[in-house]
């Protein structure tokens, strides 16, 4: 009889076996499925990490002095075009990235009007006249910096407007966030119209509207 039972003894292990078949299963499938993740996500965030060390944001502008911002020059410079400089930048670091002033430019004017320790905003436009623009009278001394042994020869409405008037051709950002209805959206969109020959221009260029315009007249010259 003791014999007996145990030729069963194979089929009771092979059932318990079963039994458990697929507890075991469930959990070595789990198991894989884990370790497949983890590989995954350790190589996607690798991946992610090289990209950020390859391709740095160059057009993230914080006001900690990182990043980069874009400048776009023009006018009476040698190489007139949109450059990429470091936050923080001056004035003179862009001129000189343009190749300096052409040989048509006013360097008196230049040099009266344009503070070459600014520092640059993102998106600005640095406009330098030429010697014709200004006999021409279509840029004029800018009042805050003028030197008043010399007298000013030009023409048009600048002629009769308050000395304390924003200039729309040399106005910083800055200073034209300061006039009424005019943010730095509305200042940048002025800077990026230059050079402007008249004050109508910002509504004929459709800078700014009626409205807005009726604010400001008295307080922008050229």
């Amino acid at each position: 009889m003791k014999n007996f039972i145990k030729s069963f003894s194979p089929l009771f292990k092979r059932l318990k076996l079963k039994k458990y078949l697929l507890e075991i299963f469930l959990v070595t499938t789990a198991l894989i499925i884990t370790v497949a993740a983890l590989v995954i996500y350790a190589k996607n965030n690798q991946k992610v990490k090289e990209e950020i060390e390859i391709n740095p944001p160059s057009l993230r502008q914080d006001f900690g002095g990182q990043g980069k911002i874009f400048v776009d020059v023009s006018g009476a410079v040698k190489k007139p075009n949109l450059y990429q400089v470091d936050f923080g930048a001056r004035i003179k670091e862009i001129i000189d990235r343009a190749g300096g002033l052409s040989d048509d430019a006013d360097v008196i004017f230049f040099n009266r009007n344009f503070n070459l320790a600014r520092i640059l905003s993102d998106q600005e436009k640095i406009y330098v006249p030429s010697i014709s623009e200004i006999n021409n009278g279509i840029f004029v001394q800018n009042q805050l910096t003028l030197d008043y042994t010399t007298p000013i020869t030009s023409t048009g409405i600048a002629n009769n407007a308050p000395t304390d008037n924003i200039n729309l051709n040399s106005a910083t950002i800055e200073e034209l966030d300061q006039l009424p209805g005019i943010g730095q959206v509305t200042a940048n969109k002025i800077i990026s119209n230059r050079p402007y020959t008249t004050i109508e221009e910002l509504v004929t260029k459709k800078v700014v509207n009626k409205g807005v315009f009726e604010k400001i007249k008295n307080l922008i010259s050229l």
